[in-house]
């Protein structure tokens, strides 16, 4: 019967000089160290401050659904006939800087999602308040300042969640007992 060698990656690491007495490990040998990866695409480790990968796609989520909040507003209130400030009037539009203010705070906040920036929550608190902010224009259209208040608490709410999922520091290491 014949044998087959496992590869080099199945093989065990010799042990480490100081483990295994005086003597040199031999030639070709692996010693233990942080992985290496060859993968090009590898995303890089999480630092401490940073959203988990599943509460930053929540976070990013949560932000994509203010923007298309917005979005909404927008489209109803052309169906209605109605005139929120940012918008203006369908015969005498606003120009387009002004009509996507409401969307600038919601995509920084995404991009800034997007880039895993440590401190997106931060961003996403004030972008939650600059967004319920634009009501304050529209308050001779209650509705419409409702909705636009409720699209800053929810971000306001994303953000604020999203602590609860930001990386940590690994706790230092407990001295030990030479003695022992």
């Amino acid at each position: 019967m014949e044998t087959i060698e496992p590869p080099d990656s199945a093989r065990l690491p010799a042990p480490p000089a100081e483990l295994a007495g005086d003597m040199p490990a031999p030639a070709g040998t692996v010693l233990p160290g942080p992985p290496v990866t060859t993968d090009p695409w590898a995303a890089p480790p999480l630092r401490p401050g940073q959203l988990s990968p599943g509460w930053r796609m929540i976070f990013i989520a949560g932000w994509v659904g203010v923007l298309g909040g917005f979005g909404a507003i927008w489209q109803a209130c052309r169906i209605a006939g109605i005139a929120p400030w940012w918008l203006g009037p369908e015969t005498d539009l606003r120009s387009v800087f002004v009509i996507a203010l409401p969307f600038v705070a919601p995509l920084i906040t995404v991009l800034v999602g997007v880039a895993g920036v440590r401190i997106a929550c931060h961003i996403g608190i004030v972008a939650s308040l600059v967004t319920a902010a634009f009501a304050l224009g529209d308050l001779h259209f209650p509705g419409i300042a409702v909705v636009e208040v409720l699209l800053g608490a929810c971000g306001l709410l994303i953000s604020i969640a999203g602590f609860g999922g930001r990386m940590r520091a690994a706790p230092a290491p407990e001295p030990t007992d030479p003695a022992v």
